[in-house]
């Protein structure tokens, strides 16, 4: 009869410890003690009198609990298959603890020794049945009943539980159960171990409860309905009733069974899918069912996936919607990838991007995002990202924001995982038509940078996303965005909160040799407006502390026009002048101390940052002025560059000379001289690198050195007088020897160091530039070097200026070109033309100096030079030069008079502007209307 059992126990019979078995004696200290008073006495034959005590029932429960611990635990003791005469001589307990008082005994107590003992009543007897079928199905259900109790870990029973769960597992008696067709009972098996199954329970327990529901599934002929409905209504997330162990629990045991449960599981989900028939229970939800079977056992689902194809197309929304949470769930899984069968759901998948319905396509982008999250290098990843960028220009910004969203977050992530040009892709949504999507991807441009900045491993590019701050300085331009948005972007996104100085000096170094002349100009007006409002701020600081007298008029007066000036740098000047004169009020010292760290040139980067947070904090998020204060020191504050920048620049510039990378050397060059304009008080401390590096024989060093003293020698003018070098007499041998840029910084540098704007030191150095001439050395250099003491000191240059006219007209401008005249190529223009375009330039300076030009005497004389050479190329018909001359000279000439334009426009006649348009060669043309349009 029990054939199939009989098999599976004589093929699964192992030697069960004492230690295992002793552990049913911890009930009771009084069984235990009676116990080892016994011990004289064989296990079996202590048996055979505990039979003759329990056959009739003591009336104590307490003794009762006593004999049924005795007999577990000399149950313990035996091994499997005794002799025949020892199982003789239990045979009068193994019928005692059968009757139905202690079957059905309604103490949970003595049921649960109960249900040990015949636990190892059956273990001991196999492979042969020890009852009929009718008591074994009474036996079995007591057993099952105790399983309820495994959801309190902390029960003082809960061990002898585990200790039958385990047995029941190791030896699968529970196959018994199929063999006696107790459906019923193995539907209550799996479901009480779906319910007490917890996350807190050992790993035993777990593999206890799948091992006995995997073997029912395997032993038996087929998988009932109702059973295989308990099965799958513990799959899905979503589900609050079901713990997470036995969601888990439950996917491993279909995936150990599959083999068994395919085709159930395929014929349950089509026939729910297809609304054919109703299961058994309606707790099914077929598309979480879906989901945990692909990721426990995906080969199931290759019939049943086409009809999500087809959800993913019905014209329902609900549906459709389901349909893509479903496929976006499984894309999204870790380590997924789409076998050839999934690629029509997947394609019809991507085809739900361009979904009549909103929601349907932010769904699609919520799952597409997670799943290249979870697989960044999955094979359909380009197939992904080439969608999402379809979707850039989506009708909807809200659309458009979350693809943003989710390219930055995967590059941000993995910055390999998405192509260079997609990033930049995503950077032309600055110039969104929507403001939230233009500020939004700013800000994760900003993130992508940083994030590579943060990666120091050789997968991603040097340089290869320098280009991001340039796209950002572009804003600028855009009147959507604020100047204080970009600035805050720039200090506070751009890099890691932990990188050091020098590693931001490095990628800045980077970042300013990618940068156009759109670029800079917009970082120069950045500048610009920080300089002005940080030099106001100051004077209102100064005005602040040295008047006592708060109700003078004048100084009142000298305060609120501070005001006035700072609050033209907000988006609302109006608001801003309101909360500036709201400020002056507070009377909190260590506002005021913060404020002036914030101003103060020697306060460390570090300290700067800190300074917002101790500001802000002070006043409290509720005050009035917390915003306008948070604004005020992202505009005001020393954040983009400061006196350690400069230093860290410094020391670039050495190493990037040892290493002769010049393009690195002009950036650094580059950063120097925009804070040498907008933030001299900077490079005081670093005069002595300066002057070292104006002894270098780099021209690109040395240039750049140049500039910087133009821009900053009236700063650091008093610490540049106690260098070891002396400064003006190099930069008066650079004015005569050097190159035309070198004399053109150098003059300007000259006038800067000294205190008399140079007149003084540009008075020796004119004589000397006058003297040379006649000799006509260095003749670019000093025509150069007159050009620019004529702008800076119109004083000094009179004194000799028709001398100098004199010169460049008759020894210059009338010279014949004795060289080669059919030269065709336009950039072969000869040595005498270049001269003359210096020549034209000098005098062109002469008419624009910085000061006064209004009084300069007539301009005519130089209007007539232009004529000529806008007529004939030449300051005369009669001389001889080639056509590639002719055409650089008018050239020169036509770019001379829209430059002598922004001062001396009604002086110039119609004529001379009409040649000027006019202007025949078509390279000359092109560079003609180049500088038009940049002046």
């Amino acid at each position: 009869m029990l054939e199939k059992a009989n098999l599976t126990y004589s093929l699964s019979l192992q030697f069960k410890t004492k230690s295992v078995r002793n552990s049913c004696t911890r009930n009771t200290q009084n069984a235990t003690v009676s116990f080892r008073l016994n011990m004289v006495q064989e296990p079996y034959l202590q048996l055979h009198e505990l039979g003759s005590k329990l056959d009739t029932l003591p009336s104590s429960k307490h003794e009762l609990i006593n004999l049924l611990t005795q007999a577990t635990a000399c149950l313990g003791e035996l091994y499997q298959s005794p002799e025949a005469s020892i199982l003789t001589s239990m045979k009068p307990f193994f019928d005692t603890i059968v009757k139905p008082e202690l079957l059905k005994h309604e103490d949970g107590d003595v049921k649960l020794l109960v249900a040990t003992s015949l636990c190892e009543i059956t273990r001991i007897t196999a492979p042969e049945a020890p009852y009929s079928d009718d008591v074994l199905k009474d036996i079995f259900q007591l057993i099952v009943s105790t399983f309820s109790g495994l959801s309190d870990t902390s029960s003082p029973s809960f061990g002898q539980r585990v200790v039958i769960l385990e047995t029941l597992a190791k030896y699968k008696s529970c196959v018994v159960m199929l063999d006696l067709e107790c459906d019923d009972m193995v539907n209550d098996i799996f479901y009480t171990f779906f319910t007490v199954a917890r996350d807190d329970h050992p790993e035993s327990v777990l593999s206890s409860m799948q091992t006995i529901m995997v073997v029912l599934l395997e032993e038996g002929e087929d998988v009932r309905e109702d059973l295989l409905s308990i099965l799958l209504s513990m799959l899905g997330r979503e589900k609050r009733d079901v713990t997470a162990a036995a969601r888990k629990l439950c996917m491993n045991v279909i995936h150990q069974c599959i083999g068994k449960l395919e085709p159930d599981i395929k014929q349950f989900l089509l026939s729910l899918m297809s609304g054919d028939s109703k299961p058994v229970d309606s707790q099914v939800i077929y598309h979480e069912v879906i989901y945990d079977l692909y990721s426990c056992a995906p080969q199931v689902l290759s019939g049943v996936l086409p009809y999500v194809t087809g959800e993913l197309l019905a014209d329902q929304l609900e549906t459709r919607l389901k349909a893509v949470n479903l496929v976006g769930d499984i894309i999204s899984l870790p380590g997924f990838s789409i076998p050839e069968v999934s690629q029509p759901i997947f394609s019809e998948f991507l085809k739900k991007f361009t979904d009549r319905d909103l929601q349907v396509r932010m769904s699609v982008l919520d799952h597409v995002k997670s799943c290249l999250l979870s697989n960044p290098f999955m094979a359909e990843a380009p197939q992904i990202i080439s969608a999402l960028c379809d979707r850039l220009l989506d009708s909807d910004e809200n659309v458009r924001k979350q693809v943003v969203a989710a390219i930055c977050d995967v590059a941000c992530h993995s910055l390999n995982a998405v192509p260079l040009e997609t990033v930049k892709n995503v950077a032309e949504r600055l110039h969104d038509k929507s403001l939230l999507v233009k500020k939004y991807t700013m800000e994760r441009l900003a993130e992508i940078y940083r994030a590579f900045c943060e990666n120091s491993s050789d997968t991603v590019k040097p340089n290869e996303y320098d280009w991001i701050p340039g796209k950002i300085l572009r804003c600028f331009y855009d009147k959507d965005f604020r100047p204080d948005i970009i600035e805050s972007v720039l200090c506070g996104s751009l890099f890691p909160s932990e990188f050091s100085i020098n590693y931001m000096v490095k990628h800045w170094v980077e970042i300013f040799s990618g940068f156009d002349e759109v670029e800079f100009k917009a970082l120069e007006k950045i500048m610009e407006q920080k300089q002005r409002l940080q030099q106001e701020m100051q004077k209102y600081m100064a005005l602040r502390q040295m008047s006592q007298d708060k109700d003078n008029p004048q100084v009142r007066k000298k305060i609120a026009f501070c005001f006035r000036v700072m609050s033209r740098s907000f988006a609302d000047p109006t608001k801003a002048e309101e909360s500036f004169h709201i400020l002056d009020q507070l009377k909190d010292d260590n506002i005021w101390k913060s404020l002036t760290n914030l101003v103060d040139p020697n306060t460390s980067f570090h300290e700067t940052r800190l300074c917002r947070d101790d500001l802000l904090k002070m006043l409290g998020e509720k005050h009035q002025l917390y915003e306008f204060l948070n604004t005020f020191y992202v505009k005001c504050a020393l954040l983009l560059f400061n006196k350690e920048h400069v230093k860290a620049v410094l020391s670039e510039i050495v190493v990037h000379k040892s290493a002769e990378d010049y393009q690195r050397l002009q950036s650094c060059m580059n950063i120097l001289v925009i804070i040498a304009r907008f933030c001299p008080f900077l490079l005081i401390g670093s005069e002595e690198e300066l002057v070292n590096f104006l002894m270098d024989n780099n021209d690109m060093i040395k240039e750049g050195v140049l500039n910087v003293l133009a821009k900053a020698g009236a700063t650091i003018r008093e610490q540049l007088s106690v260098t070891s070098s002396p400064v003006d007499l190099m930069l008066e041998r650079l004015c005569l020897e050097g190159s035309r840029t070198q004399a053109k910084y150098a003059v300007h540098a000259l006038a800067a160091i000294t205190k008399d704007d140079g007149l003084k030191s540009l008075s020796v150095l004119y004589k000397r530039l006058v003297d040379m001439l006649e000799e006509k050395t260095h003749l670019p250099a000093v025509l150069q070097s007159l050009g620019c003491i004529a702008q800076t000191a119109m004083p000094v240059f009179e004194t000799r200026e028709s001398e100098i006219e004199d010169f460049i007209i008759n020894k210059i401008l009338k010279s014949d070109s004795k060289e080669d005249q059919t030269r065709a190529s336009w950039d072969d223009k000869s040595d005498i033309c270049m001269l003359k375009i210096y020549a034209i330039k000098t005098l062109v300076k002469s008419y624009m100096p910085i000061k006064d030009a209004h009084v300069r005497p007539s301009i005519d004389g130089l209007l007539d030079i232009l004529r000529n050479m806008l007529s004939y190329g030449e300051i005369s018909r009669d001389l001889q030069s080639s056509l590639v001359d002719k055409a650089h000279l008018r050239l020169a000439s036509a770019k001379a008079v829209l430059r002598l334009s922004r001062l001396w426009d009604h002086k110039i006649p119609a004529d001379i502007f009409h040649l000027t348009l006019r202007t025949p060669e078509a390279g000359s043309s092109f560079c003609l209307l180049n500088f038009f349009l940049s002046t």
